[in-house]
């Protein structure tokens, strides 16, 4: 069985306590990496608008180096995304929390009619108008198991009697007073002579 990424940890275990994680089986160094996505996660969740830069720098004052933090943001990047698409679902989350801080404020301030277009917005992107698409239980059919068969009846045909013995002698009364074994003959005539005579006719 193949061992477990940092993603597939981070989506069962990101909000375990330390005693958890270490009844799990977690290695420190795995627990350490937990603590500080988890830090991440929590920071970019509630300020959606900060940088690439300022995450890695976050992620660097535990002790990690640059390319270590770079690569704990593409982490935190499908955790944000809901675990789909890496660019387009974080981005799809960062939106949704600028249109959310701009209800708030809106809302801060009052402004019934800014309130309205923020929730417009949010409702439009998220296409919370429409009715959820049908999902297919792919998981849930199961395969029809399918036997080959020279038992005609099962679709319906009635068989016939001494089919084989039929057909042997259809084909001895059709076939084989046609068919006949010839021997190969040689060509027997001057292909170079003809050739040479039809280009003459082509070239009058």
């Amino acid at each position: 069985m193949s061992k477990p990424n940092t993603l597939e940890i981070c989506r069962v275990h990101l909000f375990d306590d330390k005693d958890t994680l270490l009844k799990n089986g977690m290695a420190e160094m795995i627990i350490e990496r937990i603590i500080r996505l988890r830090s991440a996660y929590v920071l970019w969740l509630e300020y959606p608008r900060k940088k690439d830069a300022e995450i890695r720098d976050h992620l660097m004052n535990f002790g990690v180096n640059k390319s270590m933090a770079y690569n704990d943001i593409q982490v935190l990047k499908v955790l944000l995304g809901d675990m789909t698409e890496t660019s387009k679902s974080f981005h799809r989350f960062k939106f949704n929390s600028m249109v959310l801080n701009a209800y708030d404020l809106a809302e801060r301030k009052k402004d019934a009619r800014n309130m309205v277009a923020a929730a417009d917005k949010y409702a439009k992107y998220n296409q919370l108008d429409k009715e959820d698409a049908f999902k297919i239980p792919w998981d849930e059919i199961i395969i029809q198991p399918f036997e080959p068969t020279s038992d005609s009846t099962v679709i319906g045909i009635k068989p016939v009697a001494n089919i084989k013995e039929k057909i042997e002698a259809m084909k001895n009364k059709y076939i084989q007073d046609i068919a006949e074994d010839i021997e190969f003959e040689d060509v027997d005539f001057d292909e170079d002579a003809i050739f040479n005579a039809q280009m003459n006719i082509d070239q009058e």
